[in-house]
């Protein structure tokens, strides 16, 4: 089955805020900061999150995925990444960062009917989706 061009774009413009909410919310610099990354800017924490998925990966990996950013950059942030944790508990800080986020978000709507299906139908979707030829999707499947 395929999907127009406007579909894959208007599902993005409606996913891309909740994505964005590890890399911007408060409760992703705090969990960031407890793990013991500096977050005085939000790089150190940005790259080991988004990489985390991974594994322990190097500069060389990161920066042949994240081809948008300055290998510089890349290598600055993702090469003393896992000395400051692991990635399992990078792993761990970004789910307790989106669930408390989250939480604050959407308060007493977090618990129901209609964000549990909401939930259940995105993992379904998600599960379904071909990650070939998308490491990063591979990744977090």
């Amino acid at each position: 089955m395929t999907h127009g061009l406007g579909t894959v774009r208007q599902m993005w413009q409606l996913l891309e805020p909740v994505h964005a909410t590890l890399y911007y919310a408060p409760e992703a610099s705090e969990e960031a900061a407890a793990l013991g990354y500096a977050t005085d800017e939000r790089w150190p924490s940005y790259f080991a999150y988004r990489a985390a998925p991974l594994g322990p990966a190097g500069p060389r990996l990161v920066n042949a995925l994240f081809y948008s950013f300055s290998p510089r950059m890349v290598e600055r942030h993702t090469a003393p990444a896992w000395r400051t944790a692991t990635p399992d508990q990078v792993l761990d800080a970004r789910s307790r960062a989106m669930d408390r986020a989250l939480r604050k978000l959407l308060g007493d709507r977090i618990g129901s009917p209609e964000l549990r299906e909401a939930a259940q139908l995105a993992r379904r979707a998600a599960s379904a989706a071909d990650t070939a030829g998308r490491p990063m999707a591979a990744a977090n499947a």
